[in-house]
């Protein structure tokens, strides 16, 4: 049983949780008092707490003494830069991108995207304003929340101490103006000048990095232009073998490689 609490919490031994935590704590859970919990920032702190009472509909919980953790951000920040697919593809890659220990998540509109974050999907806030590539600023912000929320569950089941962010979502050359932030950027791609996975990474020494971009397009790959744009501006293509990986598939794929290399990293250290 975890709970998300603000960081500026984390100081105070008695802790009033928010009303939705409070909700999923009482009526979802039906924890009573007298129950211990845990409580999390999302943010690296974790702490053990004893349920008090519900006051105002806000549960009330006292953090026991000497059970407060910090557990550091991951060497390797990782972030996942993720062409939108279906909705329910969509939410199953931010449940495992959680559960394999991305920072980030960054929803991507590219020219072979299907899905269109507009007013008339019936998810718009109501001020129906386009971008021009396919996103509505209302619908588009509608949905990160909804994915954060995704993202806050899978935290809460998986027992990680840290909470990706589920970033806005962005164009192509929106993102390709933001690479150089990353130390290593990779696309998953079915060009033939590819390189393999593996070896991209034995190369990269990854000790030395700390950050990563993994790129993942959508059904069909990018396109040529995409690809180039890409390449151009410092991302290397990687394959992940002959087989033709399914958007989630290749999602899952490219970071449990990560992470498995990530964990070799740290156990070195």
């Amino acid at each position: 049983m975890r709970c998300l609490i603000d960081a500026s919490q984390w100081a105070a031994d008695d802790i009033e949780l928010a009303p939705e935590e409070s909700h999923h704590l009482v009526q979802v859970l039906r924890v009573r008092p007298g129950e211990q919990v845990v409580l999390f920032t999302g943010q690296g702190h974790t702490a053990e707490a004893t349920f008090i009472a519900v006051r105002q509909k806000r549960a009330q919980v006292r953090i026991l003494p000497a059970t407060r953790r910090t557990t550091p951000p991951p060497s390797v920040a990782v972030t996942l830069i993720q062409a939108i697919p279906k909705h329910a593809l969509m939410d199953g890659i931010i449940q495992k991108a959680v559960e394999l220990g991305v920072q980030s998540i960054q929803p991507l509109m590219t020219e072979r995207v299907i899905v269109r974050l507009s007013a008339s999907d019936g998810r718009s806030t109501g001020d129906g304003r386009s971008t021009g590539d396919g996103r509505s600023t209302g619908a588009a912000e509608q949905r990160r929340g909804r994915w954060q929320k995704i993202a806050l569950e899978a935290t809460r089941q998986c027992g990680v101490a840290w909470m990706p962010t589920v970033r806005p979502v962005r164009s192509l050359p929106e993102t390709i103006a933001d690479l150089a932030r990353f130390d290593l950027c990779l696309v998953g791609s079915l060009h033939a000048n590819a390189s393999p996975f593996r070896e991209v990474l034995t190369k990269a020494s990854m000790h030395s990095l700390k950050s990563i971009a993994l790129i993942i397009g959508p059904e069909g790959d990018l396109t040529e232009t995409e690809t180039a744009a890409l390449r151009d501006a410092g991302a290397q293509l990687i394959s992940f073998g002959n087989a033709v990986f399914r958007v989630e598939t290749a999602a899952l794929y490219g970071l449990s490689l990560l992470h498995y290399e990530m964990q070799n990293v740290e156990c070195r250290m």
